[in-house]
């Protein structure tokens, strides 16, 4: 599988659909999940796919769009926006059925052709702002 076709199957599959068997081709077990913060977690296939069905219970209808993509030797970034319908579950925010727009930042090292790492950074805050209109 070429870069493309990896970050659109990570996104859009892995994370979009909590595909296991795409993960299992993409990433090793376990694999390092760091989050913003500065927090680290040894995740296996079975935890990560457990993050990922929680998150999709607050967050459906999600599409990606991947607006940038940088590659140097075993690292790959890759910008993204996201457009879903939360649903409530989210830090005690209760759902509304509300569309909301998130963008991020996702490294990802690669060997052998498998991530063994991942760094997440993403709009937390501003989807907190959206969905409670905070500094409005």
């Amino acid at each position: 599988m070429n870069k493309e076709e990896w970050i659109n199957g990570w996104f859009n599959e892995v994370w979009g659909k909590g595909n296991a068997q795409l993960l299992a081709e993409c990433a090793t077990n376990p694999f390092n999940f760091h989050t913003s913060g500065g927090r680290s977690f040894s995740l296996t296939h079975e935890d990560y796919l457990s993050f990922v069905n929680i998150w999709q219970q607050r967050f459906n209808n999600v599409r990606f769009t991947i607006s940038q993509v940088i590659t140097e030797e075993h690292k790959t970034v890759a910008l993204y926006q996201c457009e879903a319908t939360y649903h409530g579950g989210w830090i005690k925010i209760p759902g509304k059925n509300q569309s909301v727009k998130m963008t991020g930042m996702v490294l990802f090292q690669m060997k052998n052709g498998l991530m063994t790492d991942c760094w997440l950074e993403d709009s937390s805050f501003d989807l907190y702002q959206q969905l409670t209109r905070y500094l409005e």
